[in-house]
């Protein structure tokens, strides 16, 4: 009977001693789950911050002419188109145009210059513009020459001459659109819109001026009587007219009566005042998916 206490006594002990050690390994094992759980965490956070400050850091890599590059890649594209030279080698120009990227002037990304005075435009697409035209001039090579004749809406054609007389604001839009209105008889007449030509530009052997697209068209119109006639102080229907379709009756020279009256009935047609029109509104336009409101 002795014997028999004892050996419960023996069993007891054993079974507890069993039984802590499994209570113990649990708390164990769950300590340890809990400290893996706890280092995946700390890891995980410190990745992603370290993630984080890295694109912080790229962000902050952006130089000022990265920026003014980014925020103007749908007008310097839309510029490339129609002067037709390639998009990454208008970039590459300008990159060379300014040698330190945080020093830019955004009205004059080209830098332009006389010799002494640095230019300053009115707006951002001017300057551009203008950079356009003096990389044509200096390096013809890069651009090509292919002929598109205009078969677009009158509404496109419309907001071309809005958005380039935006550009120069010594020209009035309205006598603009209404000279551009008499002479291609509304933006519909095919034998004008086929050579690019609303404004009736003749060279000086005679014929239409024939434009490689209706932008660059419509901007030479612009650009031309900004330069030829408003900054000559010709900026009346009269005036103009006097010089761009005189006739000259009993050897007095005036402006063509027929053409003064054309005008002056556009002239009633538009009488809005300018609307804004941006690049990307223009090639809503062109791609019929907007208007210029």
């Amino acid at each position: 009977m002795r014997i028999r206490r004892d050996l419960i006594n023996k069993i007891s002990k054993v079974s507890l001693i069993v039984i802590l050690t499994f209570v113990i390994s649990g708390v164990s094992v769950k300590q340890m789950t809990l400290e893996n759980d706890q280092k995946i965490i700390e890891t995980y956070v410190a990745n992603t911050n370290t993630n984080a400050e890295k694109e912080e850091s790229d962000t902050q890599k952006l130089t000022a002419l990265d920026e003014f590059l980014l925020t103007n890649e749908e007008t310097l594209r839309f510029y490339s188109n129609f002067f037709e030279i390639n998009y990454d080698t208008v970039v590459s120009k300008i990159r060379e145009a300014n040698p330190n990227p945080e020093d830019i002037l955004p009205h004059n990304i080209g830098r332009l210059n006389d010799g002494v005075t640095t230019f300053e435009y009115n707006s951002v697409d001017r300057g551009i513009l203008e950079y356009f035209l003096n990389l044509e001039d200096t390096n013809p090579e890069l651009f090509l020459t292919t002929q598109k004749p205009y078969t677009g809406s009158r509404e496109y054609a419309e907001a071309l001459v809005e958005y380039f007389s935006s550009l120069y604001p010594n020209v009035d839009h309205k006598v603009m659109l209404s000279i551009g209105a008499a002479e291609s008889g509304y933006y519909t007449a095919q034998s004008m819109l086929a050579k690019n030509n609303v404004y009736g530009g003749m060279k000086r052997s005679g014929g239409l001026i024939t434009y490689k697209n209706i932008e660059y068209g419509i901007m030479s119109y612009i650009k031309k009587m900004s330069d030829s006639y408003y900054d000559r102080g010709l900026n009346t229907v009269q005036s103009i007219g006097y010089v761009f379709n005189p006739v000259v009756t009993n050897g007095h020279k005036t402006a063509n009566p027929h053409w003064l009256n054309l005008v002056n009935k556009a002239l009633g047609v538009y009488t809005s005042e300018l609307r804004y029109v941006s690049t990307a509104q223009l090639n809503d336009l062109l791609n019929n998916e907007g208007s210029v409101i």
